[in-house]
C-alpha cells in the first residue's frame, strides 16, 4: 500500500463518544457512580387540572422500558433522558393523561451536541435535543459538590429548555484522586495531554518524513525513515549520555582530593 494513501489518516479528528467515566476535556471527571435510572418531577397547578413534568435520565446508559406503560407514552429505545408531561384531572374518565413525550438525549446524539463545562465541584452538562413540534429543545444538568447524594431535581421547563440540578459528592475535588481545579484539567489531565500530543507529533513526523523521502528520493524500506542516521546512533548516544551522568554523580559523591599526611 502506498504511503501517500495512508497519510490523510494521521489528520482524521478523533471524536470520543460520551462515556460517563472518561469525559473528554475534563481531566479526571468520573460520573460512573451516578449511573442508573434517576427520576425527577415538578408539578404545576393549573386549576381545575394539575400538570406534572417528569424526567427519567441515565447518565451512563440508555433507559429501559417502563412496565405497565404504553409504548406510545414512552420514549424510543436508545434514549438517555426522556421528558413526559402528564395532565391530572380528578373525576375525568382518564384522570392521568400523558400529553407529551420528548426524547431529550439519545445515544446517537452527536458529540458536538453534548458540552461539558465548569471546574472541580461545579460542572454543567448541556445537551442539544431535536426540535419538538417546531420548538428547539435542550437539557442542562448542573452538577454541584455536596457531602451527600441528593439525586437530580427538576428546576424548570420553559421554552423547550429543561434544567436539572444534581448535588453529589462525585464532582467534589477529592472524588477524582484529589486533583486540583484549574478548569478541570488537573495534573493527570496535563500528563495525558502531553502523552497524546507527543504521540501525534512523532506519528506526523515519521509519516510526513517517509512520504517526503519516498517521493523525493524514491526511498524504500529503512531508507524511508527520516533522519535515519540519527535514529541509528540514538542508542549509542543515550549510553554515552547515561555514562556521563553516572560519572558526574559518582565524582560529586566521592571524598574529593584530600588525603591524610599521617
Amino acid at each position: 500500500m502506498r504511503l501517500r494513501s495512508l497519510l490523510p489518516l494521521a489528520f482524521i479528528p478523533l471524536a470520543a463518544a460520551w462515556s460517563c467515566d472518561a469525559i473528554p476535556s475534563t481531566g479526571d471527571l468520573d460520573l460512573s457512580s451516578l449511573g442508573g435510572v434517576k427520576v425527577a418531577t415538578k408539578e404545576t397547578e393549573t386549576p381545575p387540572t394539575k400538570n406534572t413534568a417528569r424526567v427519567r435520565i441515565d447518565l451512563c446508559g440508555k433507559l429501559s422500558k417502563e412496565d405497565g406503560v404504553k409504548d406510545e407514552d414512552q420514549c424510543p429505545d436508545g434514549t438517555r433522558a426522556c421528558l413526559t408531561l402528564i395532565n391530572h384531572k380528578p373525576g375525568a374518565s382518564d384522570p392521568d393523561r400523558v400529553t407529551t413525550v420528548i426524547p431529550l438525549w439519545k445515544e446517537d446524539t452527536p458529540d458536538s451536541d453534548v458540552r461539558v463545562t465548569g471546574r472541580e465541584g461545579d460542572w454543567t452538562v448541556a445537551i442539544k435535543a431535536p426540535d419538538y413540534a417546531g420548538t428547539p429543545h435542550g437539557l442542562t444538568v448542573t452538577l454541584t459538590c455536596a457531602e451527600t447524594e441528593s439525586g437530580p431535581t427538576l428546576e424548570s421547563y420553559t421554552g423547550g429548555k429543561l434544567e436539572l440540578r444534581w448535588s453529589t459528592p462525585a464532582v467534589c475535588a477529592n472524588a477524582s484522586g484529589g486533583s486540583g481545579g484549574g478548569g478541570g484539567f488537573g495534573f493527570w489531565g496535563f500528563i495525558k495531554f502531553c502523552f497524546w500530543a507527543s504521540f501525534f507529533i512523532l506519528f506526523a513526523y515519521f509519516a510526513l518524513g517517509a512520504v517526503y523521502n519516498h517521493q523525493q528520493y524514491g526511498a524504500r524500506g529503512w531508507d524511508l525513515v527520516p533522519h535515519r542516521d540519527f535514529w541509528r546512533e540514538l542508542p549509542a548516544l543515550s549510553r554515552d549520555f547515561g555514562g556521563h551522568v553516572v560519572g558526574n554523580v559518582r565524582s560529586s559523591t566521592g571524598r574529593g582530593g584530600y588525603s591524610s599526611l599521617g
